[in-house]
């Protein structure tokens, strides 16, 4: 275990530095100036100079690179337009000129409401996809299975933004039933942090639940004819307790897989979400920063979403060697 734990690791960091290095090249990749794209439309020829000293602009490309990766691992100081240094601690992510702010402060600034939201969410995905799949898949050509499976694909067919638009017209404004989308910090009032919170969660896991029930339903069915589960039954061992103990276990690999990619997905921002229920959190801040052509947040945005994947496909790949010990040997 020990030594895929650092192989997986070491292939971790691997990716990280690749998308990194992709990362900064979005800046030399853009047609027009680097510190221009940084500084804004507004700067004058005195400011474009000044970010162009401070952000390394007038270096060698691989200085530029070296200098970057220095900032987000022992951080750097970068001068506002007038001049003034700023302490940009590390992770560095690089300083945002339309905001005034440094990258990482931005993002930290925001990130409750997508943690907020990612919990909410992976919540009702666990509920409704995985809980979904296992009861169709335990009453397979039944009339609950045929029923669940048709709501599955409705979930799937469905879009966030078409049905986020619908369900907060329906819910919010029309009948009132729903208290209108806001973020609450959850120290604060915990109550109102669910209220304003609820019906974001209910149509972002909705959506993304039809993937997880019929993964599970496909997984379930598969590992119900192994050797291992038929010699349970065959042994006495209950229905319910055999697919709990033996055949959930021997289907969870793919589902922990999956769960992976989505948790380090929803941490990086819920993109449509967050526009659609006009919540500021990291993904909102994304899209403001593409409108606004900020393209220091925008790459700052884009390395916390691949940490996150990364990080969370990297331990999921863990508990399913964890729990099939045959994935440490392949």
């Amino acid at each position: 275990m020990t030594r895929y734990l650092l192989k997986r690791v070491a292939q971790a960091v691997a990716v990280l530095v690749a998308i990194t290095a992709t990362a900064f090249g979005l800046f030399h990749a853009a047609p027009s100036d680097p510190a221009r794209i940084a500084c804004g439309p507004r700067c004058d020829s005195a400011q474009l100079a000044a970010v162009r000293t401070s952000m390394g602009f007038d270096q060698p490309i691989l200085a530029q690179f070296t200098d970057y990766v220095g900032g987000i691992v022992t951080g750097r100081t970068i001068a506002d337009v007038d001049g003034t240094p700023i302490p940009c601690p590390s992770p560095c992510l690089g300083y945002s000129y339309a905001l005034h702010q440094p990258v990482l402060t931005a993002i930290e600034d925001r990130l409750p409401v997508t943690v907020s939201l990612a919990v909410g969410a992976l919540g009702v995905i666990l509920v409704l996809g995985v809980g979904s799949g296992l009861t169709a898949a335990l009453r397979r050509g039944r009339p609950s299975d045929r029923l669940l499976s048709g709501f599955n694909l409705l979930g799937a067919s469905v879009q966030i933004y078409f049905l986020g638009y619908v369900l907060q017209f329906l819910l919010v404004y029309s009948t009132g039933l729903f208290a209108p989308p806001r973020y609450v910090p959850f120290a604060a009032q915990p109550a109102q942090w669910a209220l304003g919170l609820v019906l974001p969660w209910l149509v972002l896991g909705f959506v993304n639940a039809a993937v997880y029930a019929r993964l599970t339903r496909s997984q379930m069915l598969e590992t119900m004819h192994h050797g291992y589960v038929r010699t349970a039954r065959a042994k006495g061992l209950g229905t319910l307790r055999t697919h709990l103990r033996y055949t959930a276990r021997g289907a969870a690999g793919p589902l922990v897989q999956l769960l992976g990619l989505e948790v380090g997905a929803l941490l990086g921002g819920a993109f449509i979400t967050e526009t659609v229920f006009g919540l500021g959190g990291v993904g909102k801040l994304a899209v403001d920063a593409v409108n606004g052509n900020d393209l220091p947040t925008v790459v700052g945005t884009v390395l916390l979403a691949a940490f996150f994947v990364v990080v969370f496909v990297a331990v999921a790949d863990l508990v399913v060697a964890w729990l099939d010990p045959r994935v440490r040997l392949a």
